[in-house]
């Protein structure tokens, strides 16, 4: 312990501080003290024994893949941080466990100090976690006080890990990356870097791993899904921790845990300009390479199929049939699966989570099994939880749902010349991105001539070749891609709800509106497009994160302006026009009916 406060005081920017304000010291130790691990080995022990017995009683399984990467011996050589995206409070735990089960490696971990209450904040600090505050801007001294720890755990070379979302998904996709603790990493390794260049030795590389985590079935489901439509966020407490009993009544089927390729730093000194830059582009090439990571489970995948009809049931057959349309994509194009959804292994896989999802009341059967056919619905109440598997993996299908969009528009004749293609696939294009962090344009066209050039079996070198094909080649090409040509109608759907809703606002106050009138005016104008049944089909697209995101999509497409928060009509975009366009989309996109082709199915040798 003398040795962490003698370090963490003789971090140059604390001793620096110190120099000129002697009295900070002992807040500096109080900080300390608030922030710090407590990591006991008997602890860490008896919570294993602990975990060994319990997670059998939930899981079917933790599945971890190193994926090449050697990680027990990159934390002997190099400062190892790891950077998961984050699902659910069970992360902390799945990760922690498989690093000590396989390695005998303990993390040092950054938790909200949210979590630090009783009895579980004495567990998790004794198990390798330290807290941080969840907002700290205004305190400079608790800033330099927690980089000084990161400082310390560094030079003695412990992992540490962090969740580079800043929070748990509300929706399941990946959020955007926090840069706060990478900027003080990058920081606190560089002082390490001075120190030991003084002393004439080289301090070893800080090397960042993205973590990829997919959960089968998510604990906390229904109130992040609550959250995430507008619900009150439930703090944490120790009475919280009782209903977990209610845990065991449920099957969470398995947590797959993939390391990705790790990021190496550079030892030059940056200046604060630089730094910046650098920070922002660790952190996005961290995400980018946990999103290519997510594994497609059986659960997703299910989800996925399933929700693609608005209100309609599925017989097993067609549920099959749609994936391995969906698998044999992935096999393709090297969207990234879990083992068992492999050919030997998928119906089954497939049948395992169709169960875990009936048992948890969120698939209902239809029909009696030996008494004619039987279907599996999701029940009304479940989509926007089932939405949450299937946004998880989404990222990895936006070319094939913008070729199969594209392909309904050149035969409705919206398409006719290169420069009509080009300026949908930038349409579509900006329209996502304020869901997803999407490939360059050049990126997203590159891959789009090489999923139709590997299908129709020829190059296909520009969009004026795309133009060109047959409608033998473009039939080809949409009965491939047909499973995904529905996957984002929610998100088109919001974005129409959100265009209507602007529409009407600005027809009963010409003045403009503020957010909040907004948010309620979506939730109302749902309400009422969903009930005249017209295209709005899907329950899901009720969200208030949709409703921000497409709110931010109007404002920078040039239909709105906001000033000083509160939006106003612009001179130069007619919301009305958003409507018009946005509506028949989603129409186009209703009255397309194709099922995966016969040579898509004897692939697989089915």
């Amino acid at each position: 312990m003398s040795d962490m406060r003698d370090t963490i005081l003789s971090y140059p920017k604390i001793a620096q501080r110190l120099e000129s304000r002697p009295a900070d010291r002992s807040k500096v130790l109080r900080n300390l003290e608030e922030i710090r691990a407590d990591y006991s080995k008997t602890y860490v022990k008896s919570f294993e024994k602990f975990l060994d017995a319990t997670l059998p009683q939930l899981y079917d399984g933790i599945n971890f893949n190193q994926n090449g990467v050697d990680f027990s011996q990159m934390v002997k050589e190099r400062c190892v941080v790891l950077v998961p995206n984050h699902q659910s409070h069970a992360d902390y735990v799945a990760i922690n466990y498989m690093t000590f089960k396989n390695f005998g490696i303990p993390l040092y971990v950054a938790g909200g100090n949210n979590l630090n209450i009783f009895p579980i904040g004495k567990l998790f600090r004794k198990s390798g976690c330290f807290f941080i505050r969840r907002s700290f801007q205004n305190d400079i001294l608790y800033r330099l006080t927690l980089e000084g720890y990161l400082f310390y755990l560094l030079k003695n070379q412990k992992p540490i890990e962090f969740f580079f979302e800043g929070g748990r998904s509300r929706t399941g996709k990946l959020l955007p990356p926090r840069f706060g603790l990478y900027h003080m990493l990058l920081e606190a390794h560089q002082s390490l870097v001075e120190e030991s260049s003084k002393k004439g030795k080289k301090a070893p590389e800080l090397t960042f791993v993205p973590v990829s985590i997919n959960h089968e079935y998510v604990p906390e489901q229904q109130s992040l899904v609550k959250e995430s439509r507008g619900g009150k966020k439930t703090k944490e407490s120790t009475m919280q921790l009782f209903n977990l009993l209610g845990l065991f009544s449920h099957q969470f089927g398995n947590v797959h845990i993939t390391l990705g390729n790790p990021i190496t730093m550079s030892q030059g000194k940056n200046d604060q300009g630089d730094m910046k830059k650098v920070t922002q582009d660790l952190a996005f090439k961290c995400f980018l390479e946990v999103g290519r990571n997510m594994v497609i489970t059986p659960s997703s995948l299910l989800a996925f199929i399933m929700l693609d009809g608005p209100d309609g049931a599925l017989k097993w057959s067609e549920i099959r049939s749609n994936a391995i349309s969906i698998l044999n994509y992935c096999r393709d194009f090297g969207a990234p699966i879990t083992n068992s959804l492999r050919p030997e292994n998928r119906d089954s896989s497939l049948q395992r989570a169709l169960d875990i999802f009936i048992g948890n009341k969120k698939v209902q059967i239809i029909g009696k099994p030996g008494k004619g056919p039987v279907f599996y619905s999701i029940s009304s109440q479940a989509r926007s939880e089932m939405l949450y598997f299937k946004n998880s993996i989404l990222h990895h299908f936006l070319v094939p749902w913008g070729i199969t969009a594209a392909w309904i528009s050149l035969f409705s004749g919206e398409v006719q010349s290169v420069r009509d293609l080009q300026k949908f696939f930038v349409d579509r294009r900006s329209m996502l991105k304020h869901e997803f962090y999407l490939p360059s344009t050049k990126d997203f066209l590159n891959k789009t001539l090489h999923i139709i050039s590997y299908i129709i079996g020829r190059e296909v070198k520009s969009l004026q070749d795309c133009l060109d094909l047959s409608h033998k080649d473009l039939y080809k090409i949409a009965s491939h891609l047909s499973v995904f040509a529905r996957s984002m109608n929610f998100i088109i759907e919001a974005y129409f709800i959100s265009a209507l809703t602007m529409k009407s606002l600005f027809d009963e106050d010409s003045e403009g509106f503020k957010t909040e009138v907004y948010l309620k005016k979506f939730g109302q104008t749902f309400e009422s497009e969903k009930n005249l049944g017209r295209v709005i089909k899907y329950p899901e697209s009720f969200s208030l994160s949709l409703a921000r995101s497409s709110l931010k999509y109007f404002e920078h497409s040039g239909h709105i302006i906001n000033e000083d928060g509160v939006y106003k009509k612009s001179q130069t975009r007619l919301i009305g026009d958003a409507c018009d366009y946005l509506e028949t989309a989603l129409q186009k996109t209703l009255s397309l009916h194709l099922t995966p082709s016969i040579d898509t199915l004897e692939a697989d040798g089915t």
